[in-house]
């Protein structure tokens, strides 16, 4: 039976009570009954206010969720939003960079490029020697003084921590190119990855593009080859990321092929003769970028 059956038939049998009074002298036991019924009443309209006071509060509680979760959801819609546009300039910016890069490779911007003839024959003996002693990792072209390590053997995947085997290689490389027939020469360290986006977020904290880890990776060559026997000022870092795939990134050996470290081997001193005229470079390309 509900409260709201029981209080009606508490009220129907007051009514009996107080006609039968009305008609004529109620005994005691009929006053009783009234009494009691009356306490019922009371009873129960004190738990149908307690019912009423606790579904209110419930009610108070559920409405403080709902706006608290409503303010959230928009703090996180505002932080997407702004996340967003953040991510459209930044491609935007390395759209521009990217043609910026591309419209100095198609000019001459002075005496920097890679050896257009061999290298002195002791220093070329020497990296023959270095290449054939780590064929799986290292390739050495003569004709134009470059070297080619597979990136996969350099790191990690997602990481531009060199590992201790490629280290090896990198340092008996450092010692070639520290010792006196390597002097005249300085060393370009450019990093490529495959096409395959930074995908974990703690990768993506510290490498946000694969830009980003190509030219941190290319770093990370540069202190190893530092640390054994190469100056710094002898050392230039790039990375071109995914940008310069020798083949197509259609397979994982493929992908693999293109995730690589290079160095290319300059006259000393290379940059800073052709330094004029590659400013010179970038200022009109980035002005022909903005048109």
């Amino acid at each position: 039976m509900t409260a709201g059956r029981m209080t009606a038939g508490v009220v129907v049998c007051l009514v009996c009570l107080v006609s039968s009074m009305v008609g004529g002298c109620a005994t005691l036991e009929e006053l009783r009954q009234v009494q009691m019924a009356q306490r019922n009443l009371e009873r129960e309209k004190a738990a149908l206010e307690q019912d009423l006071y606790d579904t209110r509060t419930v009610a108070d509680s559920l409405r403080t969720q709902t706006d608290s979760l409503a303010d959230q959801l928009a703090v996180k819609d505002q932080l997407i939003s702004n996340l967003t546009d953040e991510n459209d300039g930044l491609e935007e910016s390395f759209r521009k960079t990217q043609g910026v890069l591309e419209k100095i490779a198609d000019r001459n911007v002075g005496d920097v490029s890679p050896m257009s003839g061999k290298l002195p024959a002791e220093l070329d003996a020497a990296l023959r020697r270095f290449a054939s002693e780590n064929p799986s990792s290292v390739a050495y072209d003569s004709a134009h003084g470059t070297l080619k390590w597979t990136s996969d053997l350099v790191f990690a995947l997602g990481s531009d921590i060199v590992k201790d085997t490629a280290a090896q290689s990198l340092r008996r490389f450092g010692e070639i190119m520290g010792a006196a027939a390597a002097q005249g020469f300085d060393i370009i360290v450019v990093g490529h990855t495959d096409n395959v986006r930074i995908g974990r977020d703690a990768t993506k904290q510290k490498h946000p593009t694969n830009g980003h880890l190509a030219v941190h990776r290319s770093i990370a060559v540069a202190n190893v080859i530092q640390r054994h026997g190469v100056s710094a000022a002898r050392i230039g870092v790039m990375g071109f990321g995914q940008h310069r795939p020798i083949v197509a990134n259609d397979s994982d050996a493929n992908r693999a092929r293109n995730r690589r470290v290079e160095m290319y081997l300059i006259p000393a001193g290379a940059f800073s003769v052709g330094a004029s005229a590659t400013a010179a470079a970038i200022t009109g390309a980035a002005a022909d970028s903005t048109k």
